[in-house]
Order: structure tokens, then sequence, then C-alpha cells
């Protein structure tokens, strides 16, 4: 008896000093999720995310809370989420030419293609180059043949060195020979204001910034760059394009997109993706997206992962062409 009682008390003593049962882990999303923009506000990126993010904090059932951060051409706030606790409740919306393409430009303390993987892309937006009412040109080629008669008079407004229409701009420059003041601003809607203020006589700018000005009547859209024409909006449809005004070089597309950083569990990052693409069927989003008169075209994250790559390629091609190094 006395020895069962000594190996019972060894047991007991055992199974007190092992460690406890793990506490279970909070099931994720368990606070608010920190959705970066590295763009000012007023651009096209926050007036997205302003219809997104009380659709996508019901779906992931906490709030997603916009942190504009712009700066550095938006590599800060990249930086930022490249850089911020990789539990998924930091993001990042962002889109290719800052993604992929400045990071080509400077110096940068992360890799775009090893220290984010997308979520999801939302969609493509064609853009526009735009001047105010009373600049002394009204169409596109009218504006080319002002600007070669006067070299180095028209400041170009425009959201970041290398982003959505600086590219367009620097490729007209390069196939027409005209010289212009590239004037940067803290994002798209920065350099909106400039326009209407008459700082700048010609800037670009999405259909989702620019269709109430177009409306009043203080901008006038003057090509979208591209082949494709925005035809299923009644407010852009007649708008030329730059390829059928026949300046075939000026053909930068921006994609609209989610990344986390890279080292977000799996898990984690399935929960993001799989809210995401609920976003996309749900009806209050697609009713936001048309009162916006935007398109959705999703492309889930590893799809978007795959071309990212390619995508990079390509710029570092077309920076050596823009520039001329080697």
């Amino acid at each position: 008896m006395k020895r069962r009682t000594l190996i019972l008390a060894a047991v007991s003593a055992l199974a007190a000093a092992l460690p406890g049962p793990a506490p279970a882990r909070a099931a994720y999303p368990d606070r608010p999720i920190t959705l970066v923009i590295p763009l000012g506000a007023g651009g096209s990126h926050d007036l997205h995310a302003r219809g997104i993010t009380g659709i996508i904090s019901d779906i992931l059932g906490q709030p997603m809370i916009v942190k504009l951060m712009p700066g550095g051409a938006a590599m800060q706030g990249t930086a930022f989420a490249a850089q911020a606790r990789p539990d998924g409740h930091t993001i990042l919306f962002t889109h290719n030419g800052l993604d992929l393409l400045v990071p080509q430009t400077q110096k940068v303390t992360f890799n775009p293609l090893k220290d984010f993987k997308t979520i999801a892309r939302v969609n493509y937006g064609l853009n526009m180059f735009i001047t105010h009412k009373d600049a002394p040109f009204k169409t596109f080629k009218e504006f080319v043949e002002y600007a070669k008669k006067n070299p180095g008079k028209l400041n170009f407004g425009h959201s970041g060195v290398w982003g959505a229409i600086y590219t367009p701009a620097v490729q007209l420059m390069k196939e027409t020979g005209i010289r212009m003041n590239m004037i940067p601003h803290r994002g798209g809607g920065p350099s909106l204001q400039a326009l209407l203020a008459k700082q700048d006589q010609i800037s670009g700018a999405f259909p989702t910034q620019a269709r109430s000005h177009v409306k009043a009547g203080t901008i006038i859209p003057l090509a979208v760059i591209g082949d494709t024409r925005i035809k299923d909006d009644p407010d852009f449809k007649d708008v030329p394009t730059t390829a059928e005004l026949g300046f075939k070089t000026i053909n930068f597309v921006m994609d609209r997109y989610f990344l986390a950083p890279a080292k977000v569990p799996g898990d984690r990052l399935k929960v993001l993706r799989d809210a995401f693409r609920k976003l996309m069927d749900n009806p209050s989003f697609k009713a936001f997206m048309k009162n916006i008169g935007e398109p959705t075209q999703y492309l889930d994250g590893p799809e978007y992962d795959k071309l990212r790559p390619g995508l990079w390629a390509e710029y570092t091609t077309l920076i050596k062409l823009m520039t001329g190094k080697k």
C-alpha cells in the first residue's frame, strides 16, 4: 500500500511538472486590420477603399481601417506594410506601378517579389489625360501641338515618379519629343486639385476621380491611355484612346490589388483571400462599383502572384527604353 502511494505521488508530481495544454489561438482576425494606402487622400485608391472597407469589415468580422501614407513615390507606405508584423493585421492596397516599377528606380528596404503575396486584384483602371476648362487646348492633338510650340511651358501634374500617370507621360514625351515640367504631388487627389486650381495645365485621372468635374464642365478628358475605350460608360464612351489618335507607345494600364506581408501564415492569408472572393459577389460592392463607374476584374491572389515576376521583367525593359540606361 505504501509503495502504491509513493507511485501515485510520483505520477502526480510528474503531471504537475509537465506543461499544460497550450492556450487556444484566437480566431483571426481578432482585432482591426490596418489597410495601408501609400498615396494621398482623394485618389482612386482612396475612393475605392471607401466602398470596400465597410463591406469587407462585415465579411471579416473586424473593422478595416485606412491608413494613408503618401511619400517617397509611395515607397514610404509600401515599406511600412512590408516591415509590419506578419500576423495579417496590416495589409497594403497598391497597384502594379508602385509595387513593381517604382522599386526598380530607387533604393528601397524591401524586395517586392519576396516580401509580399497577393491577396486579390479587384480591377484594373483605364487612366486618362485631362486638362482644365481654360487651358489653351481642348483636344489631345491640340495639346501635343501646343506643347511642341511651347517647350517647357506646360506643367504636368502627377501622383508620383513612375506612377500611374507619370509613366505614360514620359512615354508620350519620348514618342513626340515634347518637353513639360513634371510636377509631383502626394497622390492622385492632390494632383487633381492642382489641376483644378490651374497650377498645372495637364494631368491624369481615372473615371472615379474625374466624373463629377467632367459633368460640371471644369475638366476636359483628352484621351484614354492605351487602346481600349471606356465604352460602357456614358460619361467617357466618346473619349478617344491614345492608340487610335496615333500614339502607339503610350500603354500603361494600372492593376489595383491588395498585398499581405509574405510571412503571414497560410491559414490567415486564406481568410483574407476568401473574404475578397466573397466581396466580389457582394451586391453592395457591385452597386458601389457601378455607382462610381468602375469595373470589377477579380483575379485570385495566387494567379496574380504568377504574373508579378513577368511584369517586373517587363518594367525593367520599359525603364531602360524610357531612360536610355542599359
